[in-house]
């Protein structure tokens, strides 16, 4: 269970810091987005994008060193928190402009993305209880060496494929649902 969720959060972070950083024209369509619809001043702008990005990227690693899984849980969780006050302040103002929080999106923030921002939560939670030290035999990254000495390949690969669905369906959401509500791209 823990390297399911170790999967669902590195995946997650990995790919939002990645579509952000992804060259100079994804990094400043990210900026703008920052300034026009974040509301982030202007000087703060640069800095700002770059902590993101950066907190993005280190949370993906953090989660899969076993000393340091369980503050990677918690980066992610406080993240998850600021961005979904982010989202709800966006709302609150009715920005129309799509997110931006897997490059290019759909829709304009809103209760989709708080519900996958609950749902990232929820899994960075569980995640960070089932890699602290209270559950030794699952504490760290990746499945126990037990499991996979106990012939647990499978279990680790199930593991492993499953939390990187449940990922690539969290970061395909928007689409999901476009095209459940047969929507024109």
């Amino acid at each position: 269970m823990a390297f399911a969720c170790q999967t669902v959060v590195a995946v997650t972070f990995a790919y939002s810091a990645a579509t952000k950083a992804a060259g100079r024209a994804a990094f400043a369509d990210f900026r703008g987005w920052l300034s026009s619809a974040a509301g982030v001043a202007a000087g703060a702008v640069a800095p700002v994008a770059a902590v993101m990005v950066a907190l993005e990227a280190a949370t993906a690693v953090a989660v899969l060193v076993p000393v340091l899984a369980p503050a990677g849980f918690v980066l992610a969780a406080l993240l998850l928190a600021v961005f979904s006050a982010g989202v709800r302040s966006m709302m609150r103002r009715r920005v129309g402009v799509p997110c931006r929080c897997f490059g290019k999106g759909r829709r304009p923030p809103g209760v989709l993305h708080l519900l996958r921002n609950g749902a990232l939560f929820a899994v960075a939670v569980a995640g960070g209880a089932l890699a602290s030290p209270l559950f030794a035999d699952t504490a760290g990254a990746g499945p126990p060496p037990t499991v996979l000495a106990n012939g647990g390949e499978a279990a680790a690969l199930l593991a492993a494929v499953v939390g990187g669905t449940a990922a690539l369906l969290l970061i395909n959401l928007e689409e999901i649902v476009a095209l459940y509500r047969h929507e024109r791209p």
